[in-house]
């Protein structure tokens, strides 16, 4: 069954002009790279990494703050790209105000929308800078999790590394996204879910960037916790978490061809009344971690259906107030510190 609001996306991705976003991301593979996005575009700075890695080169995923603690130095000696949809918030202003100062060459920052909100683009205009690039995607404007956005980042940076890539089949999504069973194999209903607390997301390859994608969306509707390690850092001791946990835990597997054999060895020593959850791709290229991407938040649109939860607009029982977090001060702040430099 098709997904408008998803074909709309894929569609806009598929048609854009990537070239010159391609030549910069491409070029001098093994050069270090630092990628940085905060919110939902956390996940997008760890596919970059990935995919820079893959292709030869030392890359890292850092968020906005953590990219302070990095001194100019270390920030002038590769390339630093920038994720932010809209480029309006404090995180993506500061740092490419920051990563601007220190090495305008080679800082990149990447937009799905412009206009006047767009701070961090009219910095890069300001400093002379043809590195501030926007993809326009619209209609990917998400609710208080980020969905759309992080479909939008994950086609666009499939359609770089992996040309080839009909990204359109995508919006066409297979009946059975994901598997829920108890690992005994007897099927799971959705609303058996209802009582976990946390879950835990084992990962590789091309699912690590996909594992931090699904649990800030299940952390930020108020769900459960989540914990994300790979599959063979879980065989390392935090087994012990599940085996405590039978009734109010669940394991989220995903599932490239390159962990087929870790999840099947897995599940070989897992309580056989573990809940489990399986996403699983056919294939092993860039496009594995936009379909796992894309299966997973099925999974969790499903999660929300069964148990009440509106992502949209999640659950503040503490009635927090929503706009205070975002506006804890950042930038005046670092600001006076400076970077963190030995």
């Amino acid at each position: 069954m098709k997904d408008k609001a998803l074909e709309s996306i894929l569609v806009q991705v598929a048609s854009a002009n990537l070239a010159p976003l391609g030549s910069f991301l491409l070029s001098n593979p093994s050069e270090p790279l630092v990628a940085s996005g905060s919110g939902g575009c956390e996940s997008v700075s760890d596919f970059l990494a990935l995919l820079r890695g893959a292709r030869g080169g030392l890359a890292t995923a850092v968020t906005p703050l953590t990219l302070h603690s990095m001194s100019d130095a270390a920030l002038r000696s590769g390339k630093v790209v920038l994720f932010s949809a809209g480029g309006h918030n404090a995180d993506a202003e500061f740092a490419s105000k920051r990563c601007l100062a220190a090495n305008p060459g080679k800082t990149a920052g990447v937009f799905l929308h412009d206009g006047d909100h767009n701070v961090s683009m009219k910095l890069f205009r300001k400093a002379g800078s043809p590195n501030g690039f926007v993809v326009p995607v619209h209609k990917s404007k998400d609710g208080f999790v980020s969905v759309g956005t992080s479909s939008a980042y994950f086609a666009i940076l499939t359609r770089v590394f992996q040309p080839d890539a009909d990204i359109l089949k995508y919006s066409d999504r297979p009946a059975e996204p994901f598997t829920l069973c108890h690992n005994d194999g007897s099927p799971m209903d959705s609303k058996e879910l209802s009582g976990v607390r946390n879950l835990v997301i084992l990962n590789g390859s091309w699912g690590r960037p996909v594992a931090s994608n699904l649990e800030g969306k299940l952390v930020e509707t108020g769900f459960s916790g989540a914990v994300v390690c790979d599959y063979r850092n879980f065989c390392h001791g935090r087994f012990i978490y599940v085996s405590n946990h039978l009734e109010d835990s669940a394991v989220v597997m995903l599932v490239s061809p390159r962990e087929r054999h870790f999840a099947e060895r897995t599940r070989r020593f897992l309580p056989a009344s573990t809940k489990l959850i399986i996403i699983e791709t056919p294939s092993d290229a860039p496009e594995a971690s936009l379909d796992l991407l894309l299966r997973g938040t099925e999974f969790f649109q499903a999660l929300c259906t069964a148990t009440g939860a509106n992502y949209l607009s999640p659950a503040n029982p503490g009635r927090i107030d929503k706009r205070i977090p975002i506006s804890v001060p950042f930038k005046t702040e670092l600001e006076k510190m400076g970077p963190l430099t030995l």
